[in-house]
């Protein structure tokens, strides 16, 4: 007998093999060009080269150049240069000028940090083709402001009755320009891993009125909350495209293929509910969980009614809610008046890029600060396996999705490279600096024990980010 993979089993297949493309696609370019940057910047000097490898482990491919022989290796967690070292064994008499420990202090900081330097130029470089191409989103058009809430604190009652009618868009976030809902987020992200407490807002009305608001509370945000909603908490009601209930993709035996529904039908009626959209339909279904439920839809002209029983399953924040096991078909069309595409030439594409790699820096810094004084749960670390799982979808979802995450993590792994943590570059830029200072090497002994304490953060760290990822993956 001959047993074949279910639905659910091909998709877990699928993102399995889409997560290890993308991992090595993504941390392969990354690590090839960090590698480069110390390899380069030796060239420069006439430091001997012996090795340039990708990954760690056995080599499973290998190329001898001139002087220096370049490998691929099993282990695609990062890669390494060797140079001529007389620390690391015999150095022929004829390559002793060209020795790494012979050279000037200032060459060997040169070279070591031409590493996470060439990682944060390429994230640069990403981010500045990405506005190039252009980033699609969502406008950050407002439904509603909700009562009861910060933004609604702020408004004076007469601001209220003449927006009452308005529909209002958001035009700035603490003085940055944003035109799109991610643009939003990412504000009010950077400004909650800052530890800000308040935030500025403007918005903007189809009639030409503008209205600022300060001094909006942060205060019943939760960072380390994952499933909350910051938009909703603090007061903002995004408006959602209006679409139609019709079915596009169904679960294999689900409640509505088990009840007969197809993909194209138009649910019209569920019980006493008349279903006029999407969100009428998600509405009434995921408020019965478990409920046998009249439905009456539309198929070819025809109506039709099927009993269709629900499932109740639990939802982020552990409520029973119903299922009925379809997905929604979408008509682009439906979506144009919601949608944009933040894109600009050369100099503005880079401008951009360049003012959000320095905000990303900071962010970074400033997390990192909180997570070590315990303002900021070390749940938000991610390590290998979120990596891939993202590059995967990155892969999947576009070049310019593709090129936000290389940029984010090309950014990320310079940030943890400069870091002073022996093992690390920045561990050997410390010791750089204090021969600079001191005039003479820092002792062998310091160097060995300050890499031992190095390798040991290190992999706390790494297992930390593992069991994290691995966290994540059993609770979804």
């Amino acid at each position: 007998m001959v047993v074949y993979p279910s639905i659910d089993g091909l998709f877990l297949i699928m993102s399995f093999i889409w997560s290890i493309l993308g991992f090595i696609v993504v941390m392969g370019i990354i690590v090839t060009v960090h590698e480069w940057g110390h390899y380069q910047v030796a060239r420069w000097f006439n430091i001997k080269v012996k090795t340039f490898s990708i990954g760690f482990g056995k080599p499973i491919y290998r190329k001898q150049g001139k002087e220096t022989e370049f490998l691929i290796s099993q282990i695609p967690l990062g890669g390494y240069v060797k140079f001529a070292d007389e620390r690391e064994g015999p150095v022929a008499t004829e390559d002793l000028k060209r020795a790494f420990n012979r050279q000037s202090v200032y060459k060997r900081i040169a070279v070591v940090a031409a590493g996470p330097i060439i990682n944060l130029i390429l994230a640069w470089l990403a981010f500045t083709w990405m506005y190039m191409i252009g980033v699609g989103g969502f406008k950050p058009i407002i439904d509603s402001i909700q009562p009861k809430t910060p933004i609604a604190t702020a408004l004076q009652p007469n601001q209220e009755l003449s927006l009452a009618s308005e529909v209002l868009v958001v035009s700035s976030v603490n003085n940055v320009k944003v035109q799109s809902w991610q643009m939003v987020n990412q504000q009010i992200l950077q400004a909650l891993a800052k530890n800000d407490q308040e935030l500025n807002l403007s918005f903007q009305t189809l009639s030409g009125q503008t209205l600022h608001l300060e001094k909006i509370s942060l205060a019943d945000i939760d960072i380390n909350n994952r499933n909350q909603n910051w938009l909703k908490t603090i007061g903002l009601e995004p408006s959602k495209p209006k679409i139609p209930a019709v079915i596009g993709e169904l679960v294999a035996s689900g409640p509505a293929e088990l009840a007969g529904l197809k993909s194209g039908d138009r649910i019209l009626q569920i019980e006493k509910n008349y279903i006029n959209n999407w969100q009428d339909f998600v509405k009434v279904v995921q408020s019965n969980p478990g409920e046998t439920l009249k439905v009456l839809y539309e198929r070819n002209g025809a109506e039709y009614m099927s009993l269709v029983k629900l499932d109740a399953v639990e939802d982020s924040q552990s409520r029973k809610i119903g299922k009925m096991g379809v997905g929604v078909q979408i008509d682009p069309n439906d979506l144009k008046d919601y949608q944009t595409v933040v894109q600009y030439g050369f100099w503005e594409a880079s401008g951009m890029a360049y003012q959000r790699s320095l905000d990303l820096i900071e962010m970074s810094l400033v997390m990192l600060k909180r997570m070590l004084i315990g303002e900021v749960s070390t749940d938000n670390l991610s390590g290998p396996i979120s990596i891939a799982q993202f590059s995967g979808q990155a892969l999947q979802n576009g070049f310019v999705s593709f090129l936000s995450l290389l940029g984010l993590l090309s950014l990320s792994i310079g940030i943890l490279n400069l870091l002073p943590i022996p093992v690390l570059d920045g561990g050997h830029l410390v010791f750089y600096f204090i021969e600079v200072i001191k005039g003479t090497p820092v002792s062998e002994q310091t160097m060995v024990i300050g890499q031992f304490l190095g390798l040991m953060v290190i992999l706390g760290l790494t297992f930390l980010a593992v069991f994290n990822d691995v966290l994540r993956i059993f609770h979804s």
